[in-house]
């Protein structure tokens, strides 16, 4: 139980609920579970479930009149910070079930989660270069240096932070659900790692011998030759191809129409995607815009090709140190000071390449 004010034990009391019950509550709402009451023996509607998170935030926030905005303003100066560790947990679980969720991750990511200064080793098995970005505010400085065999590594961590802006005045004025102000904290969250991570991936890549590597308009027998080299690389092993949409549609471009089978015609018929080429799984690498002016993408237009060879064969070291905190940001400059409140997610993680294993990359 975490350690309420008598305010906040007063509204589990009045309302009749438990910490564990609400987190539970919230938790099931945001990933869209289905909700049974066992006491009731009935299944909870979405807009009941809903329309009870609402109520016990607006409680807990101490907010009577929902039209005033001083009042919600003070409001959520004075007991906010009870409301976000109750909803923290909520992110926390969002956040590792849509990275979980995400296969390009999984295939990518070797992925650690550490408590406040605990120190989390990754085992290197050969000779390897480690690259470890230390994140500043909108630019990353690389670190190389050369790995021995059977060495333990350990990637440092920085605080991160993602504004999202106006999202949590919405929900407690009732203008969007709970569901969807979680969905926009989380987004904005795994936004910030995917960038932090692709960052990598740069490094990675430009690290790569010629031999896998290509660029330009995708050419089959280079893009074949490229496949067989990473698996040859690494002992015969299975590769997954990893692509953007383009790179998706690249692929399809160049595949030999009288070969595909009519399974993969219905694939790409329903997601634009054949599933497979030539007996190598795609998958389709999730992108989207960096930011709000949307003018550029978090990932470039490319291919890549990875050998499945478990946890030793994820190239992306990635730990996350203890667990998100939510925020209001309260040192406004006063030139910009207004009604609306601005609030920030953080979270200490770090990044780090291990270029031991080949993998091969077309950039298009």
């Amino acid at each position: 139980m975490k350690n309420f004010s008598e305010h906040t034990k007063a509204v589990f009391a009045a309302m009749e609920t438990t910490y564990d019950e609400m987190n539970n509550l919230m938790q099931d709402v945001a990933l869209g579970r289905e909700i049974y009451d066992a006491e009731s023996d009935r299944k909870i509607s979405k807009a009941e479930a809903n329309a009870k998170i609402l109520d016990f935030s607006r409680k807990v926030l101490g907010i009577e009149d929902i039209k005033n905005a001083t009042e919600v303003r003070r409001a959520i100066r004075d007991n906010g910070r009870q409301w976000f560790d109750i909803i923290e947990d909520t992110v926390n679980v969002a956040v590792a079930v849509g990275l979980q969720e995400n296969d390009w991750f999984n295939e990518l990511v070797d992925r650690k989660t550490i408590g406040y200064h605990d120190r989390q080793d990754f085992y290197v098995e050969n000779e390897a270069i480690l690259s470890v970005a230390k994140a500043g505010t909108s630019h990353h400085d690389h670190v190389l240096q050369r790995l021995g065999v059977g060495q333990p590594i350990s990637i440092p961590t920085e605080l991160h932070v993602v504004k999202v802006g106006a999202d949590i005045n919405k929900y407690i004025a009732g203008q969007v659900d709970w569901s969807k102000l979680i969905d926009a904290i989380t987004t904005a969250y795994i936004a910030d790692i995917q960038k932090d991570v692709y960052s990598q991936v740069a490094v990675a890549v430009n690290q790569l011998p010629a031999t896998f590597k290509g660029t330009g308009a995708l050419n089959k027998a280079n893009f074949d030759n490229i496949i067989e080299n990473v698996s040859l690389a690494n002992n015969g092993a299975e590769v997954i191809l990893m692509a953007t949409r383009a790179g998706v549609n690249a692929i399809n471009g160049i595949q030999t129409v009288q070969y595909i089978a009519d399974f993969q015609k219905d694939n790409h018929a329903n997601s634009g995607s054949i599933g497979i080429y030539e007996g190598n799984r795609i998958v389709v690498i999730p992108n989207r815009f960096t930011d709000n002016t949307m003018t550029s993408k978090i990932f470039a237009d490319q291919i890549m090709m990875i050998p499945v060879i478990g946890d030793a064969g994820k190239f992306i070291k990635y730990v996350e140190e203890g667990d998100i905190m939510i925020s209001e940001i309260m040192d406004r400059d006063s030139k910009y000071t207004s009604d609306l409140q601005t609030y920030e997610v953080q979270r200490r993680y770090g990044t780090g390449v291990v270029l031991g294993r080949k993998f091969g990359a077309w950039t298009l």
